[in-house]
């Protein structure tokens, strides 16, 4: 057991380059090429230090990402991370802009002493991360633009997708960021080109890497990690580079950043 434990935490910190190749008829070919790099369920806190957050920005900047995204769970359910979090991030470079969305664990007691985003958004006004919280912009390089969208995070939120898809026409490409891959099921029929998802660490203690013995999805196993496609849109799903839970162990699930390559053709593979 003392083992099995050993090589867990030691697992924590191997982090995996895990690449893609996208391709879609709707990307301009003014973005061909385009590499995107995608961190998400950070989970700042007693676990993972803001030296280590800082070393994954240094990593992540390393890797000469055109766009940065952040897929949410900056913190593991204590809010008073967020800002040590985010100073860590601060020097997260990339031309196309750095954007971000909140996660279930982002949201936290305010001044009424309720529960949401408030202080998270407020936050994130602060930093030199664009938060994209039910919330879309577009990206222009040349003549050309594509769609980036964000939503709230799909338990502890109201996620909408109607932004993002505002102003976008069918030969546009639209990219969605979503903290939960559940919420894959509830978009329209090929309005989204691709949606990016953490949420459920690649389950974060397998059994050999096949099964995870606990996902937080309504779906089973189906969006634990990597490519998914159902009959709306495409989904990649990291498994995160932090941990949740009483202990920081993974178990044939390494933490990664995803690093996926646009290209405006029509077959999509891993690499």
């Amino acid at each position: 057991m003392a083992a099995v434990l050993g090589y867990g935490y030691a697992e924590t910190y191997w982090i995996q380059i895990k690449e893609y190749s996208f391709a879609s008829p709707d990307l301009p070919r003014e973005f061909d090429g385009t590499r995107v790099v995608f961190v998400a369920d950070i989970h700042r806190g007693p676990f993972f230090s803001e030296d280590r957050v800082r070393s994954l920005t240094e990593q992540v900047n390393s890797l000469a990402p055109d766009l940065v995204v952040l897929g949410g769970d900056y913190v593991y359910a204590d809010l008073s991370y967020l800002d040590s979090c985010l100073d860590g991030l601060r020097g997260l470079d990339a031309p196309l802009g750095v954007y971000a969305v909140l996660g279930n664990h982002d949201y936290g007691q305010h001044g009424d002493g309720k529960y949401g985003p408030a202080p998270a958004i407020e936050a994130f006004e602060l930093s030199n991360v664009s938060l994209l919280h039910n919330r879309a912009v577009w990206i222009e390089r040349e003549a050309a633009r594509l769609r980036i969208g964000g939503c709230s995070d799909y338990q502890q939120g109201t996620p909408l997708y109607t932004p993002t898809l505002e102003g976008a026409e069918a030969r546009d490409f639209v990219l969605l960021i979503s903290h939960n891959p559940d919420f894959a099921e509830s978009l329209p029929m090929d309005e989204v080109d691709l949606m990016l998802s953490g949420h459920t660490h690649g389950g974060q203690v397998t059994l050999f890497g096949l099964l995870a013995f606990h996902l937080p999805s309504d779906y089973g196993q189906k969006y634990r990690t990597g490519l998914v496609t159902n009959d709306k849109t495409t989904v990649i799903v990291s498994n995160g580079v932090g941990t949740s839970g009483f202990l920081p162990i993974r178990l044939f699930a390494r933490p990664q950043i995803v690093v996926v390559t646009l290209h405006a053709a029509a077959n999509l593979q891993p690499e």
